[in-house]
């Protein structure tokens, strides 16, 4: 393996001061090396919170950082919003680091834009925030990777045991302001962190989707403990959370079935869909802020089974798999999880307790795929003259719903203009066999 050493190019030095924080300091040199101040000069962050609380500098003053995870990055921001909105003629806001003027952003989350601190400090006399004592609050939220998103809070050394109470009360609120909750979620790794975004959920039910009863009702039985049961299982120490494993082939409906129940439960539920390396990285950090949502979450995780595998196979997804379900037993979070092949799963992630149900979404049997082909052509030209069950009836074995699916749409796109769906039509497309996509023989030896 070879490591390339070579140091990379500055090409764009705005953007180098403004990742690396050396501005002011190259500032700073030069006027040294001038030997004048530089006319105008702003007031720096660490003199305007001393000015503010009234001594000689920062180096007398109680200091305490709180970091600030991806979704705090948003809310603890607004908190502080709303606090300066509600003692506005008393505060005054000045730069966070340096001189650099204070600074406002803007984060979408769905249909709504919200718009709230980036980087600045702010000064809170007595009287507002607390009785009797000043304290200046700062916010940095910079875009690079290389500064971590902050709030600071700086006092008179007597005051140090206030500052713990006050920014417990600013993340408290801004819990209470998360814009992400009742709303369908994709968590994903990004630049080796957590991002969340707002999704759509397919417009589907329970009528399309068609699966052998007990599926909905393990299902149905998860989501009663979460919403309605929990204070009654947690008062008797049985514990609120619950996870569901689907197994079964590709093309049964297990993402179907995921879908139908988050969009049941979506506005009364978060719905939060986890992508496979955010998964195997950082599953652990979805639970944790799923349990400050204050209310039910739905965690969707399709296709476990590509990135958490028996340990004997090796698998980095295990650890964090086990790590994440085993926190905090009286949330009220619902994991449903999808495999097409629960064998490569350990043992240990698919005992009670972590995946305390598992339901077999198999191939549909005739009656299963009349009803699916039912559901399928209704609405279509020629949909009420189909023979749904003569069609069921000619299928081969191991027929899954997507199969079922492209059949239709293979009949339709071979109906000419007018779309029409018929009888001979589909039962021409299931003995053509072309609905399901097939390597020729002897692929891949063509060189």
């Amino acid at each position: 393996m070879t490591i390339d050493t070579e140091p990379a190019p500055i090409t764009d030095v705005a953007s180098w001061l403004e990742a690396t924080g050396e501005r002011r300091a190259l500032q700073a040199l030069g006027e040294l090396l001038l030997g004048v101040t530089a006319v105008g000069t702003s007031e720096t962050a660490d003199r305007f919170t001393a000015r503010c609380l009234n001594v000689p500098g920062v180096s007398h003053l109680a200091v305490e950082e709180r970091p600030l995870d991806p979704v705090a990055r948003v809310t603890v921001p607004l908190a502080l919003s709303e606090w300066m909105q509600q003692h506005g003629g008393a505060i005054e806001v000045g730069p966070f680091r340096h001189s650099e003027p204070p600074q406002w952003t803007q984060t979408e989350v769905g249909d709504t834009t919200y718009r709230h601190p980036k980087r600045l400090r702010v000064f809170f006399p007595a009287g507002t925030l607390l009785d009797g004592k000043g304290v200046v609050l700062g916010v940095e939220n910079r875009d690079s990777t290389l500064d971590d998103a902050q709030i600071t809070a700086s006092v008179a050394p007597e005051h140090r045991a206030a500052v713990q109470p006050l920014l417990d009360r600013l993340f408290t609120r801004a819990e209470q302001l998360n814009p992400y909750r009742g709303k369908a979620i994709r968590a994903t790794y990004v630049r080796g962190g957590l991002r969340l975004t707002v999704i759509d959920l397919p417009a589907i039910t329970r009528e399309t989707v068609i699966v052998p009863p007990e599926v909905w009702q393990e299902v149905d039985l998860g989501v009663t403990a979460v919403r309605d049961r929990h204070q009654l299982l947690n008062v008797h120490g049985l514990g609120t959370r619950r996870g569901i494993l689907l197994v079964g082939p590709p093309g049964t409906g297990k993402s179907a079935v995921s879908a139908v129940i988050a969009g049941e439960v979506l506005g009364e539920f978060t719905v939060i869909y986890v992508e496979a390396r955010a998964g195997a990285e950082l599953l652990t950090a979805v639970v944790e802020q799923a349990q400050k949502l204050g209310g039910p979450v739905l965690l969707v995780l399709e296709d476990v089974d590509l990135w958490c595998r028996d340990r004997a196979r090796g698998s980095s997804g295990l650890s964090e798999l086990l790590q994440a379900m085993d926190i905090a037993s009286d949330a009220r979070i619902l994991t449903l999880a999808s495999t097409n092949d629960a064998a490569t799963l350990d043992r240990a992630a698919v005992r009670t307790g972590r995946f305390d149900s598992i339901v077999e979404v198999g191939h549909p049997d005739r009656d299963a795929a009349t009803a699916i082909l039912t559901a399928l052509v209704s609405g279509l030209p020629g949909g009420t003259g189909v023979d749904c069950d003569t069609v069921a009836g000619a299928l081969p074995a191991e027929t899954t719903g997507s199969d079922l699916r492209e059949i239709v749409r293979r009949a339709v796109l071979t109906a000419g203009d007018t779309g029409q769906v018929t009888t001979n039509g589909l039962l021409a497309e299931v003995r053509g066999g072309r609905y399901q996509a097939q390597l020729p023989a002897g692929a891949g030896a063509y060189l």
